[in-house]
């Protein structure tokens, strides 16, 4: 029997956590209860679940303006604003956030 190319076991993995990531959804259980009753890693899932859902959100850019309390402007689109920090930070920013309040999160993501 050949052995699996590396491209055919990334295919393979990657709708194994599809298929799995798609029945927890149907579910209606946690992420932690489903996991616990499939044997799953937490953590794997989470990876592959946060990796599925980046390659499905649209990238959307914003200005950013040097003093954090000038207006921003307002758009018609309600997909938030995803910030991420370090990889260890997000931040989902809806319609009519707070400026003031973003400052603040950000001067204390940067003081840990």
């Amino acid at each position: 029997m050949a052995e699996q190319t590396k491209e055919e076991k990334n295919k393979e993995r990657k709708e194994f956590w599809r298929s799995h990531i798609k029945g927890w959804e149907e579910s209606g259980l946690t992420q932690i209860e489903y996991c616990n009753r499939h044997e799953l890693s937490r953590h794997r899932f989470t990876y592959w679940k946060c990796k599925r859902d980046k390659e499905s959100r649209p990238v959307t850019f914003m200005p950013i303006f040097q003093n954090p309390m000038q207006s921003y402007p307002t758009t018609n689109q309600s997909i938030p604003i995803n910030l991420i920090i370090r990889d260890r930070y997000r931040i989902e920013i809806g319609d009519g956030f707070s400026p003031h309040t973003l400052g603040q999160i950000l001067h204390t993501l940067e003081r840990v």
